[in-house]
């Protein structure tokens, strides 16, 4: 499990296909080790999930 969150620190995520789900026609999981959403972007190729900040970070009160 340690090395596995290492990994995840460097980029090299492991998708969990048993919880894989179907949303937008594409396919969306999480990581097996540091459980960060990702998203198939073409067939067997995985990426971190891009999530929208929706304006909710520092620079909307500044």
């Amino acid at each position: 499990m340690k090395m596995g969150l290492l990994a995840c620190a460097f980029g090299r995520h492991s998708v969990d296909f048993s919880n894989m789900r179907k949303a937008g026609g594409m396919h969306v999981g999480k990581c097996r080790c540091c459980h960060t959403p990702m998203e198939e972007i073409e067939p067997h190729v995985w990426d971190v999930l891009k999530v929208k900040d929706a304006g909710l970070g520092p620079r909307s009160f500044g």
